[in-house]
């Protein structure tokens, strides 16, 4: 690799690296299919799903990538000063255009969910199908600026959480897009990602709150020494990772010495992938 990763999937047995700058390792094979960072990122049933974003010339594309064939490099950023409006992602099965900053994405099987600012919120298929698609949250009275954006979607079985930086939150059946419930946490926040495992959800601020919610009710507050990185449910408890540090939400915090990335399960132990490319165990202590 020749820049720091950004996030690993696993698809048919294989590693999928995206490094910070856009690129994307496979077998050791790396690629830049579009010259820009990716901003989302998801694994459906025929591969990668992906939003790629350059706020210099503002643009973005949406595409999905099949895995199942060599990625070829695409145009080169030169190049894509120079066709803004027609170059697209290379090695793609569809790709699109996207007029709208992609605020948030997730996807589960071949069901990809997408919020877009000042657009919308919509569901696809893998082959590019429209399902459903609904209007953004309703600005709130004397809100801050932008609370209002969608800045997670969590997939749970046959349910959607849509939730706000402000902390409201929308439950939609993935199959229809009806909407089942709507809410509010009564909390301040600006969130900037959430973690789910079934009923349970690790909500995390900018402003390095934790919190975790169980059925609608806050069971734990924290502040963290920065915003989460990754974090996992281990059946016990929480397990993060946040700046330089690792924790367990209901017990002590690690420091570390790189920057963490991302959890992953190896060799039946948690493991933290870091942003020089190595791995060492969650909350190892050094003495």
């Amino acid at each position: 690799m020749t820049s720091a990763p950004w996030k690993i999937f696993h698809f048919e047995g294989r590693d999928v690296i995206i490094d910070v700058d856009g690129g994307i390792t496979i077998d050791n094979n790396r690629a830049t299919p579009f010259p820009c960072e990716i901003s989302h990122a998801s694994i459906c049933d025929k591969g990668l799903v992906a939003t790629w974003v350059d706020h210099e010339l503002r643009l973005a594309r949406m595409a999905l990538l099949p895995l199942s064939e060599k990625i070829e490099n695409g145009v080169s950023k030169a190049n894509l000063r120079l066709s803004t409006n027609s170059a697209m992602v290379a090695s793609s099965e569809w790709c699109h255009i996207v007029d709208a900053e992609p605020l948030a994405l997730n996807s589960n099987d071949n069901k990809i969910i997408f919020a877009l600012w000042s657009r919308g919120i919509y569901c696809i298929d893998s082959a590019d199908n429209e399902i459903w698609r609904l209007p953004l949250f309703e600005e709130e009275p004397n809100s801050p600026p932008r609370s209002n954006d969608v800045t997670a979607i969590s997939i749970i079985e046959e349910k959607v959480v849509v939730w706000t930086r402000g902390g409201s939150y929308r439950e939609i059946s993935l199959e229809t897009g009806e909407i089942t419930k709507e809410g509010k946490l009564e909390i301040e926040c600006d969130l900037e990602e959430v973690f789910s495992h079934e009923n349970k959800f690790l909500l995390s601020s900018k402003d390095g709150w934790a919190w975790e919610l169980v059925d609608g009710n806050i069971t734990v507050a924290r502040k963290l020494r920065g915003t989460i990185q990754d974090a996992v449910y281990d059946g016990n408890d929480w397990r993060i990772i946040s700046w330089r540090e690792d924790v367990l939400l209901r017990g002590e915090s690690v420091t570390r010495a790189d920057l963490a990335v991302q959890l992953i399960y190896k060799g039946d132990k948690w493991m933290v992938l870091d942003n020089q490319g190595q791995f060492s165990p969650h909350m190892e202590t050094t003495n």
